[in-house]
């Protein structure tokens, strides 16, 4: 056991880390923060870094606020958040100095000069999917420890509703009481994975999603008995199965065990079907200040091309906007929910198609009646980013704007740069948005524009 003593934390490190240096090597460490001095133990080490955990706070900068998670800080290590330890202004202006290093570091002019917060601090995510373990003590549910697959058990969650912890805890009890097993990774093993659950804005729908190795579930009719006595605002059960090993939390098949595999949500004045497998934003408020955001940015009367759309949330949200609206999405429920959305909406200059965008967007891009100006993009792509096909595609297009939403500054700038350098846009302004307080975590919306040229 290697302790480093006395360790001062000089700033925040893309993670959430901590950063600070000994012994020639960048020192990365979870729960601190800059100002703080710890003892810090090494657990993983390479040539010029090493990744440490606190073993004592020697002194702290800022004074952590009250009423934290028992889940929360490097004893108990619960991954779901990062920096709840830290006033919410406090946790602004790191990010902003994140991003701020990145992008001016990446050789951007536009940097973020502000960062938008959540109109929520707590308890704003509408979904989350929690895995179940077996301990001693029965069936218990949580957060993956941070950089393992430790369940990490809590009681009350600080950045999901009350009512999920509530509901999960029922489903453990009514599911121990009938001998469901948990899911064990290592052998592959028991049933139960993953206890998911989705809500809506007004919190009057919720969403059950019970993951399970195999297609059996014991005492289903009793399971659905009680919690549809107990949980008026239920509106759906459904048991996805996954017989794979691996991380990946959805399997393909499912059985609805009772109401609707989807709830109903509102979104930017819109009405939305989101099924439980679609892609919807975590925290429904300050989307729609994203939304009303990229709304100001849009060419009245422009194509517009909603890439990774989901179930439509964008697109359909801006369609008034727009000439005709494309909405590209690889997953088929997602592109179902978005049609019904559209008909739902009365919005009928859109459509829909269900492929992944690097394989959909060379050929759309390439019509005539699309490839028109004006013609803007939207783009928010998973974690991973818009992959060099669509890149390409874009790059050759005529689209006079591009309007890019990403949860990863990494790939973020990654992306800018071959758009920037190679494409000839020119980033006129970045603007992150606190979708997820109390962790690290940064979604940041960058605007891109075409140069017009003198002739």
């Amino acid at each position: 056991m290697k302790i480093i003593s006395g360790l001062r934390i000089e700033k925040h490190a893309l993670g959430g880390y901590g950063l600070g240096f000994a012994d020639g090597k960048a020192i990365f460490v979870p729960y601190a923060h800059p100002g703080d001095e710890i003892d810090a133990e090494i657990i993983r080490e390479r040539k010029d870094m090493a990744f440490a955990r606190v073993r004592h706070y020697r002194l702290r900068a800022e004074i952590p606020r009250d009423g934290l998670c028992t889940s929360f800080g490097p004893e108990a290590a619960c991954g779901g958040c990062d920096w709840q330890d830290l006033s919410y202004a406090s946790q602004l202006r790191y990010k902003l100095d994140l991003l701020t290093e990145l992008f001016s570091g990446s050789g951007f002019e536009a940097v973020p000069k502000a960062l938008i917060p959540s109109p929520q601090e707590v308890h704003y995510r509408n979904k989350v999917f929690m895995p179940v373990t077996s301990t001693s003590e029965g069936l218990i549910f949580g957060i993956f420890e941070r950089n393992s697959h430790k369940v990490v058990p809590h009681h009350s969650c600080r950045i999901h509703p009350p009512i999920f912890d509530t509901l999960a805890l029922r489903v453990a009890q009514i599911c121990q009481q009938a001998g469901v097993t948990a899911y064990n990774e290592k052998s592959h093993n028991g049933h139960l994975r993953h206890i998911g659950i989705r809500i809506n804005q007004d919190e009057s729908q919720l969403l059950l999603i019970l993951v399970t190795r195999g297609s059996k579930l014991p005492f289903s009719n009793l399971l659905i008995k009680k919690l549809t006595e107990e949980f008026p605002a239920l509106v759906g059960i459904v048991q996805n199965i996954n017989r794979e090993r691996g991380n990946v939390i959805l399997g393909d098949e499912e059985k609805p065990l009772w109401g609707k595999p989807y709830l109903s949500d509102t979104l930017a004045g819109k009405q939305f079907r989101v099924q439980y497998r679609s892609f919807w934003q975590v925290n429904t408020p300050v989307t729609e200040l994203i939304i009303a955001r990229i709304r100001k940015q849009l060419e009245p009367g422009c194509t517009l091309i909603d890439a990774f759309s989901g179930c439509g949330s964008i697109g359909i949200s801006l369609a008034d906007k727009t000439r005709q609206t494309i909405c590209v999405e690889s997953n088929q429920a997602a592109v179902t929910d978005g049609e019904h959305n559209a008909s739902r909406n009365g919005v009928e200059n859109i459509g829909f198609v269900c492929a992944r965008c690097e394989d959909a967007l060379p050929t759309l891009l390439e019509d005539p009646a699309i490839n028109v100006a004006p013609l803007n993009i939207v783009l928010d792509p998973p974690r991973s980013g818009v992959l060099r096909p669509a890149l390409d595609a874009i790059i050759a297009s005529n689209a006079s704007k591009i309007i890019y939403l990403s949860c990863s500054p990494i790939t973020l700038a990654r992306d800018l740069k071959i758009l920037v350098n190679e494409g000839g846009y020119r980033l006129s302004r970045l603007q992150p948005f606190d979708m997820f307080p109390q962790t690290w975590h940064i979604e940041c919306l960058a605007f891109l524009e075409k140069p017009v040229c003198d002739t």
